[in-house]
């Protein structure tokens, strides 16, 4: 564990890779409806905090669209961390 914290504090450029790759994973599981994310949902949850809660109170297709545009943000905001980082300060 100490190796990988002094890993992203030389190279913070790679989190914003992590972010971004995290982001893209989401988007493909909102686009292909995926089973593991969507699928499988307890239906006495209406936490908001979790993806079960999220289908329960708004449906599997709504909860999929919102998925996505967190998703593209997420991509956005690992692309401008890896920018800052990983090209402008260097």
């Amino acid at each position: 564990m100490e190796k990988l914290k002094e890993f992203i504090t030389k190279n913070p450029q790679y989190f914003g890779i992590f972010i971004s790759l995290v982001g893209v994973v989401i988007l493909i599981a909102a686009i292909k409806d995926a089973h593991w994310l969507f699928g499988d949902v307890n239906r006495v949850s209406y936490n908001l905090k979790t993806i079960d809660g999220w289908v329960n109170f708004f449906g599997r297709k709504t909860a999929r669209i919102i998925a996505g545009v967190f998703s593209v943000g997420t991509i956005i905001a690992g692309v401008v961390w890896f920018w800052i980082y990983g090209w402008y300060y260097n």
